[in-house]
Order: C-alpha cells, then structure tokens, then sequence
C-alpha cells in the first residue's frame, strides 16, 4: 500500500494552525431571516477541500443520511489558500418549537490536497473537523448576554451546585470558580432545563461564567445560601 490515510477528526472552533476555520464560535439563526451566512477561511499555504453540513447532535449518522430543516450550500468547495468561502444556509418549512431554541450544530470537515510530490511515499493525511454550535432562534426570544444571569436560578444541593435555567436560550456555562478553584467541566443548559454541578456547597459564593452569542466569556458572581 503506498499510503496511508490517516483521518484525525478533532473539534475547533479555530484551530492555532493553518488550515479552514470557521468565524465565530456560534451561529445564530434567527427564524424571521430566510437565509443567513457564515464566513470560512483558509489560513493556510495551500487550498483545501471542505466539506460542511449541519447535524442534530446525533454523530453517528453520516452527512448524507442526515435530515434537518435547513439548506446549506455549498455542501462541498475548493478553498483556495488565504482565500474564503460563505456558506449559504436556508431554513426550510419546518415544526421547531417556537417558543424556545433548537440546538444543533455546524460541521465543517478540511481535507487537504494531495501533494504530487509524495505520490510515490507513504503519508499521514489529517482532515480536521470543526464543529460548532447552531441555534435557530423563533422571534421574540432574546439574546444570550449579561441579563441572561438574572434568568438563572443557583442553590446548593447534597451533590454541588443545582442550576435552573429560566429562559428559552440555550445556555453554556464553561467555569465555575470556587474561591480560587476553578471547575471547568462545560456545562450545556436546554430550555427550562436544570443540572447539578459537583463543587463545593461550602462557599457562600460562586464566579460562574457563561457565553453570549457573540462567543464572549461573561462572568458574575453568583451569592448563595
């Protein structure tokens, strides 16, 4: 066998390295827009081949099998090297809650050429995959910023910290600090959803952490009894 091919799928918002990389670490959708973009770009010195589509959070179901309420084009392009592409992505008629968002996530798979010049030898090939969330936002929802603490809800249970999330948002929380211990096991809130966190119930007082849309760390201190 004259090569190997070696497929490496890791998750990155944007990876250190050169290569394609998506802009922004999330993509909204509001349901009022007929169609929206994202920009990708090729950070690298040679053109790669990119593959992109759009799952439901279920990883085992490969692209063309996959069945979502949205449109995106083009599913595959050449990226030529320190140039971009717009992805295209269309809503198509659909049943999503209205009264709250829907998670799903963005994929976009960097398969780089192959090199003439190693036609004859062995290689170690690396498709990177990125991955990152998509949230179709119904109108009238808000945005996910600094308000978004005063819609949390934080008491201590026997096993950590309990947290409520109050609102139709989808709600990451990253780190959650206790004093000077930072507990970074990311924690993803659903709708009106809760979730224990296992850190100390000792302290009177937590920094706990959150992303807005605009994939911006915020942080507030959180006072509990």
């Amino acid at each position: 066998m004259k090569k190997l091919i070696l497929l490496l799928l890791a998750c990155a918002a944007a990876p250190s390295w050169g290569g394609i990389y998506i802009y922004g670490t999330r993509v909204i959708y509001p349901a009022q827009r007929k169609e929206i973009t994202v920009q990708l770009m090729n950070d690298d010195k040679q053109s790669s081949l990119v593959q992109s589509w759009i799952d439901d959070g279920d990883t085992n179901q490969p692209p063309e099998k996959i069945r979502v309420p949205f449109m995106l084009t083009p599913p595959v392009a050449r990226v030529a090297p320190g140039s971009g592409q717009q992805l295209k992505i269309k809503q198509l008629t659909n049943h999503l809650p209205k009264d709250r968002e829907s998670l799903f996530y963005l994929n976009v798979l960097d398969i780089p050429p192959n090199n003439p010049a190693m036609a004859d030898k062995n290689v170690l090939k690396f498709a990177l995959q990125n991955r990152i969330k998509f949230i179709y936002r119904p109108q009238g929802i808000t945005a996910v910023n600094k308000e978004s603490f005063s819609r949390l809800n934080f008491r201590k249970t026997g096993g950590g910290l309990n947290i409520k999330n109050n609102s139709a948002n989808w709600i990451t929380i990253p780190t959650i600090a206790v004093k000077n211990k930072v507990n970074k096991s990311t924690c993803l809130l659903a709708p009106w959803s809760d979730t224990t966190v296992p850190v100390a119930t000792t302290a009177q007082s937590y920094t706990v952490t959150l992303i807005d849309d605009h994939g911006n760390y915020l942080s507030e201190k959180i006072k509990t009894q």
